[in-house]
């Protein structure tokens, strides 16, 4: 057992000391989340939801916002409930009946995320209308809610957030307290919290921003808008990127200050929220554009974008991506760790390729199945630069495939 982990403490050290390796896949890294992984999951979406638009009550703007709202929430509480029994009896050890489960689980959650993020945007949409007013009070008061509650984080995607299929906590989401079913009451007292308030809460600041941008971005010329929301959102996702480490050592300097880094890390997440926001909104108005727009080929090209999203994601290993579950929380990590972006993929395959199973080093380390007993998984918290825990080598740390 010593010799193992020397072993791995050494492997460890020299992978570390290639910084600029590790510089230049955070780098691509980037580059893919904005430029393929982005686009791919905006397919997904913009599919699902059109097809959502077209199946669901398409004559009666009331009952499918609130068909979407009870299968958005039924969905989520059903599935965040049932994580352990799904980590209990969905093992690993059985490489194909894995693979076919979970990745019908993903699509079955995916539905239901976009159901649930759907049902509370029309809603919003259908009682407090479509203007500046509205807009921007769904964006101001559900985010000073998620700072107050330290819980900003939770509105993150990508290209700031990938979440890789790997078969160690593939079903479990963190929650706002972390509970565990051993506590049945506490549990689903944490779940309906997690799910009920800060997801809504989540989604209306998503839904705040977009219709500011609908509103404020050449509102008379929707490609103009599109273009300029691609750019604000490629610019913001190209500058964090590049200095995401910088501010994370002014973060770790301000570990004895925690105000003074809650208030730099909400900030800095707040302008990731923007960026993702804007390069989604920009993707799906292009999408509408160019993506099969003619009026006799539209239901085709839904089912058509939904396919290429959902296939993609998979050959990828980035369904879960597609997945809105899970709570953040800010200001709780240390040492910068809450200032990295969380979006590695070739920076873990690299790994991979060196034989080194790893997952990003947390200073709520992430949460893995030990000793029989399943516990929570923040599969979307990363690392800063070079600060990575290694692991044992087993198929439970494996991308699923």
């Amino acid at each position: 057992m010593v010799l193992i982990k020397e072993k791995h403490e050494s492997a460890k050290r020299q992978l570390l000391s290639d910084s600029t390796t590790y510089d230049l896949l955070r780098c691509v890294d980037g580059l893919l989340a904005m430029f393929v992984f982005t686009p791919l999951i905006v397919f997904f979406w913009r599919g699902a939801w059109h097809l959502c638009n077209l199946y669901i009550y398409p004559d009666n703007l009331e009952l499918t916002c609130w068909v979407s709202v009870m299968i958005g929430y039924t969905g989520a509480l059903t599935l965040n409930l049932t994580q352990f029994l799904l980590t209990k009896y969905i093992r690993s050890h059985n490489a194909i009946a894995f693979s076919v489960l979970s990745r019908i689980y993903t699509i079955l959650f995916a539905f239901t995320s976009v159901n649930h993020w759907r049902g509370v945007w029309l809603t919003l949409d259908y009682y407090t209308g479509f203007s500046f007013f509205s807009a921007g009070m769904s964006v101001l008061l559900c985010m000073l809610l998620l700072w107050f509650l330290r819980s900003s984080s939770s509105v993150l995607a990508s290209p700031f957030l990938i979440a890789m299929d790997r078969t160690e906590g593939y079903f479990l989401a963190p929650t706002f307290f972390k509970s565990q079913p051993s506590n049945a009451g506490k549990f689903l007292l944490d779940i309906t919290f997690s799910v009920l308030v800060i997801s809504t809460l989540a989604f209306s600041v998503w839904r705040g921003i977009w219709e500011l941008e609908d509103l404020a971005i050449f509102p008379e010329d929707s490609f103009s808008s599109a273009l300029v929301s691609c750019i604000i959102g490629i610019a913001l996702a190209t500058a964090m990127t590049l200095l995401q480490f910088k501010v994370a050592t002014v973060s770790a300097k301000l570990d004895s200050h925690p105000y003074a880094k809650l208030l730099l890390e909400q900030t800095w997440l707040f302008a990731q929220i923007v960026g993702a926001v804007s390069l989604w909104r920009g993707y799906w108005m292009l999408c509408n554009w160019y993506f099969m727009p003619e009026d006799h080929r539209y239901e085709l090209g839904q089912w058509v974008s939904y396919a290429i999203g959902t296939g993609g994601c998979m050959i990828l290993f980035i369904g879960n991506t597609n997945v809105m579950r899970g709570v953040g929380r800010d200001g709780f990590q240390s040492n910068g760790e809450g200032i990295a972006l969380s979006n590695h993929y070739t920076s873990i395959l690299y790994q991979f390729l060196q034989n080194i199973h790893y997952q990003p080093a947390i200073s709520d380390p992430e949460s893995t199945t030990k000793n029989g007993k399943a516990t929570f998984c923040d599969e979307n918290e990363a690392s800063i630069s070079g600060s990575y825990t290694v692991i044992n080598q087993s198929e439970d740390g494996a991308v699923a495939t």
